[in-house]
């Protein structure tokens, strides 16, 4: 969302299609690099909250407590690289150029003579 809101009202240009798709693809590998990390992290702790838990939800809730600070940590860590990484795709993804809508809608580009009508005043 930060990165939409940047890429939103940034004065220069950028290919946000280019932009989106790199983003989301460092977006499934950061969260997947932050699960795997948290649960290498945390592996020791986990493995003993489960031999003491009895049933299935019992597991569930005791890899939820016991792995709750490794899976913050990483969380934490995996964000701000991708909030890095989200920074150095949004450099990467600036159009040197403006596409052909653009240079219709700048209005510091002086319109050819020929191509103006009787309707369009300035």
């Amino acid at each position: 969302m930060i990165f939409s809101i940047a890429a939103l009202f940034r004065i220069a240009k950028i290919r946000k299609a280019q932009f989106s798709c790199l983003f989301t693809l460092s977006s499934i590998g950061c969260a997947f690099g932050a699960t795997y990390t948290a649960l290498i992290l945390g592996e020791k702790e986990i493995h003993v909250c489960l031999s003491e838990a009895q049933d299935i939800f019992g597991q569930f809730a005791s890899v939820i407590a016991c792995g709750i600070f490794p899976m913050m940590i990483m969380g934490a860590i995996w964000f701000a690289g991708l909030l890095f990484i989200g920074t150095i795709l949004l450099y990467i993804s600036r159009a040197q150029n403006q596409s052909w809508v653009d240079r219709k809608l700048d209005e510091t580009i002086p319109e050819p003579i020929s191509q103006i009508s009787k309707f369009h005043i300035h």
